[in-house]
């Protein structure tokens, strides 16, 4: 008490002003680090978007090809329809001009060893069997149809790797 009693009787204390708050912070203006942030997190966005924008558009003349496909179509229309497909991803000059062995060792060279070994055979009987008629060629249609969906799923789209190597 003693104490308090000698901050009253003080006169020098007795004439301060009270004491004023000061005002809180605000949020605005952002200190720079927050800008930074900001402008990261909208590259980031935007990077992201384009991305998959991009990868939608990859990928949709394989969604066309796999939607075509059916297990009924003949030994031509399912080379047709790779074909295209391959153009879709790959210069027309280098696919269009890809016929017999040289057709048959693109396919196999964009599967997995597993199944480049497994469809092969099946390749090469294809091919043989284009020179039959048609009556012929139903029993290979549909083993053939299976290549294509799995080549379709496996093969497309390619990687830039692939994409390169044909363009040169």
């Amino acid at each position: 008490m003693a104490g308090g009693h000698a901050v009253m009787s003080n006169p020098a204390l007795s004439e301060l002003n009270p004491i004023i708050a000061a005002p809180a912070a605000s949020w605005w203006p952002l200190a720079p680090g927050w800008y930074v942030v900001a402008i990261v997190a909208i590259a980031l966005v935007v990077g992201i978007i384009t991305a998959s924008i991009r990868a939608a558009r990859r990928r949709r003349v394989k969604r066309a090809a796999l939607r075509a496909l059916q297990a009924n179509a003949s030994l031509n229309e399912l080379n047709l329809l790779l074909k295209q497909a391959c153009m879709g991803y790959y210069p027309r000059k280098h696919i269009a001009q890809l016929t017999g062995k040289a057709w048959r060792d693109f396919l196999v060279s964009h599967l997995s060893e597993r199944n480049a070994a497994r469809y092969y055979d099946l390749l090469v009987e294809v091919e043989q069997a284009a020179y039959r008629p048609a009556g012929k060629q139903q029993a290979l249609q549909q083993r053939y149809a299976e290549f294509a969906r799995t080549w379709l799923k496996q093969a497309l789209p390619p990687s830039q790797q692939q994409r390169r190597a044909m363009n040169d």
